[in-house]
Formats: C-alpha cells, sequence, structure tokens
C-alpha cells in the first residue's frame, strides 16, 4: 500500500501575540525617541554654554589688550569718559605710517579718521552721555597730530531680546560707524558692567562710588586722571533646555591702566601758578551779530620754569553775578607761551571768563578771571 503524506498546518501568531509586539515595538520606539530627545537637548544646552563663554571670553581679552595700552602719548587725557555702560579712551592702536614705532600695528590702508586724534571739527556726543568730544585737536611735542585715537566701548539695550536685561556691546573708533562686539550681554539693575579704581592722596586704591559716575576727562578734580584700574563684570546667558530655564556665566576680571602715569608724576609739589593776563572778547560777524567770545591767556610761569608740571588748562564760564563755575573745554599745554579758546555760539548775558592750571598731581590752580563780557 502506498502512504499519503499528512498535510501540516501552517504557522502563524496570535492576535495576542501581534499585540504583544505591537506594545514591544512602542515601548522600544518611545524610549529612543526619548533618548535622542535628551540627547539633543544636552547638545544644545552644551552648545549653548560653549558659546555664551566664547563670547565672554571674547569680549573680556577684547576690551582688555585694548585698555592695557591706553594712554602714554602727551596732551591726550587717557580716560575721556567713564560710566556704569560705557568707557571711552585714548589709545594708539593702529597708524598708517611706516616706522612709527608707538602704534600697536601699521596699515597703509586704515581709515584715515580712525587712524589717529579725533578732529574737533568732527566732534560727536560721547556715546551713553550728553558731552561732545573732542575740544581741540590734540598734537605732539612737535606740533604735530597726535597718533592716539578715541576708542568708546557702550552698552544698548536689546529691543528684540527675550530679557529685559539684555545688551549689545558696541565699540566705536573717533566718530566712525559703531560695530557690534556682542550681543546677550547681561546687566542686573544692581550692578555694572564696567567699575572704576582710584589712587587718593596717600597713593591707595579706592572704589569711585557709582554715586560719583559718570567722570568726564575735563573734570576740575582730576577724577579720570587718577584711575588706575578697571574692572570687568561680564554676564551672559543661554537656554537650558534640560531644565527648561535661563543660565548666567559671568566673568569678572580686573584690567591695569598701564600707561596711567608714564607721563605725569603721582604728586608734583605745590598747586601751580594760575594763568596770567586773560582776556575775553565778544567777536561779531559783519552785520554785528555774535558769533563768539574769544578767550587768550598767557601761560602759567610753572610751564616752561619752576617746577615745570602744568599739563592742562581749563576755561570756565559763569555769570557775572555769582555762581558756580562751568567747565568749557580744556587745552594741553604744550609749552606755548599763550593760548587762545573760542566760546561759540556764545549765550546772551553779562559773563565772567576764568582759565585754570592744573599739575600732574592733579591739582588745580586759582582761577586767572577776565574782565566781563556782555553777549546781547
Amino acid at each position: 500500500m502506498r502512504a499519503h503524506p499528512v498535510p501540516r498546518r501552517r504557522a502563524g501568531v496570535t492576535l495576542i501575540e501581534l499585540l504583544l509586539s505591537m506594545v514591544i515595538m512602542l515601548v522600544v520606539m518611545g524610549a529612543a525617541v526619548s533618548f535622542f530627545r535628551v540627547q539633543a537637548r544636552a547638545a544644545e544646552t552644551g552648545a549653548g554654554r560653549l558659546e555664551a563663554l566664547q563670547s565672554l571670553r571674547a569680549v573680556q581679552s577684547g576690551i582688555d589688550r585694548e585698555l592695557r595700552l591706553a594712554g602714554g602719548l602727551t596732551g591726550q587725557p587717557l580716560i575721556v569718559y567713564a560710566s556704569a555702560t560705557a568707557i571711552a579712551f585714548n589709545v594708539d592702536l593702529v597708524t598708517r605710517t611706516a616706522g612709527d614705532r608707538s602704534a600697536v600695528y601699521f596699515n597703509p590702508d586704515a581709515d584715515s579718521l580712525a587712524a589717529g586724534a579725533w578732529d574737533p571739527v568732527r566732534a560727536r556726543i560721547l556715546p551713553g552721555s550728553t558731552r561732545s568730544y573732542p575740544a581741540t585737536l590734540y598734537v605732539d611735542e612737535g606740533g604735530n597730530r597726535s597718533t592716539a585715537e578715541t576708542v568708546a566701548y557702550f552698552l544698548r539695550p536689546e529691543a528684540s531680546a527675550a530679557r529685559s536685561d539684555a545688551y549689545t556691546l558696541f565699540r566705536r573708533v573717533n566718530d566712525r560707524d559703531s560695530t557690534i562686539i556682542a550681543r546677550n550681554l547681561i546687566v542686573p539693575s544692581d550692578s555694572a558692567f564696567f567699575r572704576y579704581w582710584r589712587t587718593d592722596a596717600s597713593g591707595a586704591l579706592t572704589a569711585v562710588p557709582s554715586a560719583s559716575l559718570p567722570l568726564y576727562w575735563d573734570n576740575a578734580a582730576g577724577i579720570t586722571d587718577s584711575l588706575r584700574v578697571v574692572d570687568l563684570r561680564i554676564s551672559t546667558w543661554y537656554r537650558d533646555g534640560r531644565a527648561n530655564r535661563d543660565v548666567i556665566r559671568t566673568m569678572t576680571s580686573s584690567v591695569k591702566l598701564l600707561n596711567a602715569g608714564l607721563l605725569r608724576q603721582t604728586t608734583c609739589g605745590a598747586a601751580p601758578l594760575p594763568a596770567r593776563s586773560p582776556t575775553a572778547t565778544l567777536v561779531t560777524d559783519a552785520g554785528g551779530a555774535p558769533v563768539a567770545v574769544h578767550v587768550e591767556w598767557t601761560n602759567s610761569l610753572e610751564e616752561g620754569a619752576g617746577e615745570r608740571d602744568v599739563t592742562l588748562y581749563f576755561i570756565q564760564r559763569r555769570p557775572s553775578t555769582g555762581g558756580d563755575w562751568v567747565i568749557l573745554a580744556n587745552q594741553p599745554a604744550t609749552g606755548a607761551s599763550g593760548y587762545a579758546f573760542d566760546d561759540q555760539p556764545p549765550v546772551s548775558g553779562t559773563w565772567q571768563y576764568a582759565v585754570v592750571a592744573q599739575d600732574c598731581s592733579p591739582s588745580n590752580s586759582t582761577p586767572a578771571v577776565a574782565a566781563s563780557v556782555v553777549v546781547p
């Protein structure tokens, strides 16, 4: 007899097995998605942390490098303007003249308006202030235009930022266009980006109170000339995706003004003798309209003789009836026998003009007052 094969039943899956496999697959996929999501957030957080750190270092190194080189040139003030969110200073960074060893680097194609002393005919308001600079053209011992340019770092609020305390840091040279240095910098309302230290009468470093800011180059007390250290408190933020919160990173550093006092002694003896023979004369146009008050004076006897320590002259004005003197401008002592300044446009009234000599302490002479002048 011939045997016939018995057909087998085909293997298959039950509904329970199918459902179980689907559940396992969903669990594995959910775990994988969760894992990749965590990794993506970690990568994003790490990138934000690294970017924040790089931004802090770039800001700190840039300001530190230029501020350490500030000053050191006859006539020009080292610090022009100092506030909690802005600083302006004179520094010889770039030259267009081959063989000029006073500058940091040589670039024959550099902008001529950003490679030397700021021309007063192009004077502008200092960033973050209400004061115009410069009032005079600074020159070297030979009477040539000084080679140091004016560099300003200043903060502006970021209107489009998610935080109300976020700022953008800008840099400007003389009156040229500003450039962005860094974004997303944080300055809390109870803090400051810049802090300043000065030497007191005994030579010790003391912090400049925030209530004393801003400081200007032509302050009669010469406070900016006594600044020796600038503290930087630089903060920025990034988003921590895992913790779902903003994280603030802060870097602090102190910048020593290495050229502060390089051309000046800490003390210069007694207060200087005043300027001599000041006159104030009203200048009018062809139609008789006033255009300026011309102030002239002869140098202090201690500029070219005696202690030879006079470095600046301040020109001041007040009503003839009395009151506080208002500083109009300063003139560096360049060894000339006489100096002049034009107050323009003149203000109607009867005014007294005075000139104050300042030495390298800095100490001020008594005011040399010119006869009153009437401006119609």
